[in-house]
């Protein structure tokens, strides 16, 4: 017996349906009460007493609540869903894969839908026959993996090698060694113990009419001064390539990680992109470096990798690295793997996902998408207290004057304004940014922008909240 009295029913609830024809739940009021008593959110502060969305269903490039009410979803549901939702080639894909084989340990073993997906991966980034395929099962894990590929290299070849260049701001996900190339994003202070040796440089960021040559000149010169004094020590470089996501959606420019990149890797040392975020199409080429005329040893996956349905992630790794790896003895082997390793039924859906982007000429549909975010963000940048506003390809985004850091309790207001409005968006601190799914029309994009532009045209009122 829970909420007083009501005897529920997890297995069986009751469902209605809404004037439209979507399924919804019976009672919202009494979901959110099971969520509270039950539930701990991620990036979620509950002393804040902020209610969450109850979703009971989705379509295209909308969320549904469980009262039927429609919200545009103009995050991709935390960067994740690239074609819309209930894509039903991604579902059938998913139902096929689970009635043919639905799991098997990938020690030991193979399956079609991983190696067919590890060569379409290869293939995407022009590295058929240079590079393998590390499958895991989420962002921060697959930085994780190459973070241990970079050190045990060097160790397998008889070097100690402690220090992990970074560029300040980073964020690469939440388990310890991500964290500890993600220290300067600023989310981890309670954890400096757990986390090894970084050095940070700084990055010369870049908006719309600012492409900030003398701050790139600064931090290339920085990075050659580290080189001279410390080069035998340095493992890896990683960087987020042209996107720096949670951090603040901080733009470079392809210059910068070209240079930057190939000043490491004219020491010997590896270059690892966490292109988690930046993806499948995000920035506008399939994978973000494609934008420079580098190739990193090192690429880190997820996100969008499957479209957004379930969880899979893959760090491809070049030939050299993987050679380093290989011997007589399970000594040099890399000692790293997980249940869920290549689920075949995630990487089916990751394989019906590379298919969309072919259906959909999904990199069209990010050219239009930016042409879209460009028209809307100059007419957003005229209001006062709009700062550096950006766009790349399927990202724009924008700071907010007047609070700084992820803590700002300006996005929060905000983000709970534009709810009331329709409208998914969740800041980060101060900044305001739109990565809308590749569905999402033209329409659909100004009605966001016309929405973010009634919050904005009144700075007293996202402000005022402490």
């Amino acid at each position: 017996m829970l909420h007083g009295g009501a005897n529920l029913s997890f297995s069986n609830p009751a469902w209605i349906r809404s004037d439209d024809g979507i399924t919804v739940n019976e009672s919202p009021a009494i979901l959110l009460t099971r969520d509270r008593n039950a539930v701990w959110h991620p990036f979620t502060q509950h002393g804040l007493g902020q209610v969450p969305l109850a979703v009971a269903s989705a379509s295209g490039s909308y969320l549904v609540d469980t009262d039927g009410r429609r919200y545009l979803d103009m995050i991709s549901s935390w960067w994740v869903n690239l074609h819309g939702h209930g894509r039903e080639e991604l579902a059938e894909a998913v139902r096929e894969q689970v009635l043919r084989l639905d799991h098997v340990q990938f020690a030991g073993t193979t399956h079609e839908p991983a190696v067919r997906l590890a060569e379409g991966l290869l293939e995407r980034a022009g590295l058929t026959g240079r590079a393998k395929v590390f499958f895991s099962d989420n962002g921060s894990t697959a930085v994780e993996v190459a973070l241990k590929i970079a050190r045990q290299h060097w160790v397998n070849r008889g070097e100690e090698r402690p220090l992990f260049v970074t560029l300040e701001g980073a964020y690469h996900g939440d388990t310890a060694g991500s964290m500890s190339v993600g220290r300067s994003s600023g989310f981890f202070e309670a954890f400096r113990g757990m986390m090894f040796e970084t050095v940070s440089l700084p990055v010369p960021l870049v908006w719309n009419g600012f492409d900030n040559v003398s701050g790139e000149n600064d931090s290339l010169g920085r990075a050659e001064e580290l080189l001279r004094k410390s080069s035998g020590r340095i493992a890896a470089l990683i960087a987020e390539p042209l996107v720096q996501g949670a951090g603040g959606m901080r733009f470079h420019s392809a210059r910068f990680l070209s240079r930057l990149a190939a000043l490491f890797r004219s020491h010997g040392i590896p270059v690892i992109l966490d292109e988690v975020m930046t993806g499948f199409g995000r920035t506008g080429s399939f994978f973000a470096y494609q934008r420079t005329d580098f190739v990193p040893d090192l690429l880190c996956l997820s996100k969008g990798i499957t479209g957004g349905i379930l969880p899979l992630a893959a760090t491809i790794a070049s030939e050299t690295l993987f050679g380093s790896f290989l011997g007589e003895n399970f000594r040099t082997a890399l000692a790293h793997g997980h249940s869920y390793t290549a689920n075949p039924v995630s990487c089916a859906a990751a394989l019906a996902s590379l298919d969309l982007h072919e259906a959909t000429r999904s990199l069209e549909q990010v050219e239009r998408i930016n042409r879209a975010l460009a028209r809307g963000l100059e007419h957003l940048a005229l209001l006062p207290g709009i700062l550096r506003p950006r766009t790349l390809g399927a990202v724009a985004a924008l700071d907010l004057a007047g609070g700084e850091g992820y803590s700002s309790p300006v996005g929060r207001t905000i983000a709970l304004r534009a709810l009331e409005l329709g409208l998914i968006v969740r800041p980060l601190g101060n900044v305001l940014y739109l990565m809308p799914p590749y569905c999402t029309t033209d329409g659909e994009i100004d009605n966001a922008f016309r929405i973010l532009r009634d919050i904005l045209s009144k700075p007293s009122q996202y402000h005022r909240t402490k």
